[in-house]
């Protein structure tokens, strides 16, 4: 996409796409190390009222990345702040939409600010998101 046709209020998304398994959950877990129930055990998950065990929001910010590299290609992701306002449930429906809330001009090349959402399927705002991503040189 070229530079030009990024302009302030550019909406990204809409996308849709199911929110990683208990399998995939697992893997990460121990790849990073981590031992928390709420994300490997549907008992403890279901115990302390959730329906299923939950994503740990390190993945959901990498789906967030993907989004931003499908979106805005040939832009680089420099800066990435997420608020996780409520649990996602594995292997649940997630919607991904975006738009952009600044688009500067620098000596270097261009910086994009966007605003990011990841969705439930009831509608509710799970996620929250800023992204800064940069591109070198003209378009």
């Amino acid at each position: 996409m070229a530079m030009a046709d990024v302009r302030l209020g550019h909406e990204l998304g809409t996308q849709q796409r199911t929110a990683p398994g208990r399998e995939q959950i697992a893997a990460f877990m121990v790849a990073a190390n981590f031992t928390e129930p709420m994300f490997t055990d549907v008992g403890f998950a279901r115990a302390i009222g959730y329906r299923d065990t939950i994503v740990p929001g390190p993945l959901l910010a990498a789906l967030l990345e993907q989004f931003l590299h499908t979106e805005l290609p040939g832009w680089e992701l420099e800066r990435l702040s997420t608020t996780f306002r409520v649990a996602t449930i594995a292997g649940d429906t997630l919607t991904f939409t975006g738009v952009v809330t600044e688009h500067h001009e620098t000596p270097s090349g261009h910086r994009l600010v966007c605003d990011l959402v990841i969705g439930h399927s009831d509608a509710e705002q799970a996620v929250i998101s800023t992204a800064t991503l940069r591109r070198a040189g003209g378009a």
